[in-house]
């Protein structure tokens, strides 16, 4: 599923992933600098203030497209990033 940048956070689906909870998330980069950080939590509502750093990503200026993975079994994931130059072009989830 797609997590457009802007949007505040993606649904994940709990009964999907099973007990190994593998995530992949892959950053399409322009020229991006900064740091991109992968939050989750377990509450159902999505507008909560409970959300936990599950990934820092580092981006320098030379990625285009990076993967990371985590583990993890949430009920809703975002992504918020702090760039000092470039940009985000999208960020793809894999659940």
């Amino acid at each position: 599923s797609a997590c457009l940048v802007g949007s505040e956070m993606c649904i994940r689906d709990r009964s999907i992933n099973g007990n190994s909870a593998l995530h992949t998330a892959a950053y399409y980069l322009s020229s991006a600098v900064g740091d991109i950080v992968v939050q989750g939590t377990l509450d159902t509502n999505a507008g909560t203030s409970n959300w936990s750093d599950i990934d820092t990503f580092t981006a320098s200026s030379s990625d285009s497209l990076v993967y990371r993975n985590f583990n993890g079994v949430f009920s809703h994931l975002r992504f918020k990033h702090t760039l000092t130059s470039g940009s985000i072009t999208k960020i793809l989830v894999r659940n």
